[in-house]
């Protein structure tokens, strides 16, 4: 097996992780990454060596060691203006009774950086640091604004934003509009996200004003990044 090979099959285990999926039996990873056990026992004897994993002598599970903490916690120094931008996502959660993030792109994928969580029982949750492929508003806006996606982005700078219902999740919907700094180069895109039945005709213009409202305070913060 080539070195290649077997990180790509490290990434796969490591990436088996999530806020659903904190602690994940042996049986668990061979359904998951459908690699066979001698395999999946090598690579995590080996993950578990350099603090990537820790494993429960118990009943066998594993779980997220305190070295993936460790790049988690690098990457997001990157950010130095995360707390603000919680701060105004917590404000228009609130206001639209939605989950809000604040997505950017990582290779070929939308990563979610920042989240708020609504309250409601009947709400989109996901954790931050979550990858996703590039769909729905987040991922259409990220693709139109950082690749060849003239049309779309035209689209986006007409409107304003971007709708999507039902794309990655059938029952979910997402409204998204691109974030600039103060030379208007692209850093971004945010968003409220929820139950496809509180995204009307009326109620979609109402969360785009609102997360609109926040565009200068967001050019601000992200030309200070």
């Amino acid at each position: 097996m080539s070195t290649i090979k077997v990180l790509d099959k490290a990434f796969q285990i490591l990436n088996s992780f999530d806020d659903a999926n904190k602690s994940i039996s042996l049986k668990e990873l061979t359904v998951i990454t459908q690699l066979n056990k001698s395999t999946i026992l090598r690579i995590c004897s080996s993950l578990i060596k350099h603090n990537f994993l820790i494993k429960n002598e118990i009943n066998g599970s594993y779980r997220l060691g305190p070295g993936s903490w460790k790049l988690g916690s690098i990457y997001n120094s990157n950010f130095k203006i995360g707390n603000e931008i919680k701060e105004i996502l917590s404000e228009i959660c609130e206001a639209t009774g939605q989950s809000t993030g604040y997505w950017v792109k990582a290779g070929n994928k939308k990563v979610c950086l920042y989240r708020v969580n609504s309250k409601s029982e009947l709400n989109h949750y996901v954790v931050e640091g979550t990858t996703f492929e590039l769909t729905s508003a987040t991922g259409k806006v990220l693709l139109a604004y950082t690749e060849d996606y003239s049309e779309l982005k035209n689209q986006i700078d007409k409107k304003g934003y971007i709708f999507t219902a039902g794309e990655r999740l059938d029952n979910i919907a997402s409204v998204a509009l691109p974030v600039f700094d103060k030379k208007d180069n692209f850093k971004g895109t945010i968003s409220v996200s929820g139950w496809k039945q509180f995204f009307t005709n009326k109620s979609v213009p109402k969360y785009y004003k609102i997360l609109s409202s926040y565009r200068s305070k967001l050019k601000e913060l992200l030309s200070n990044e």
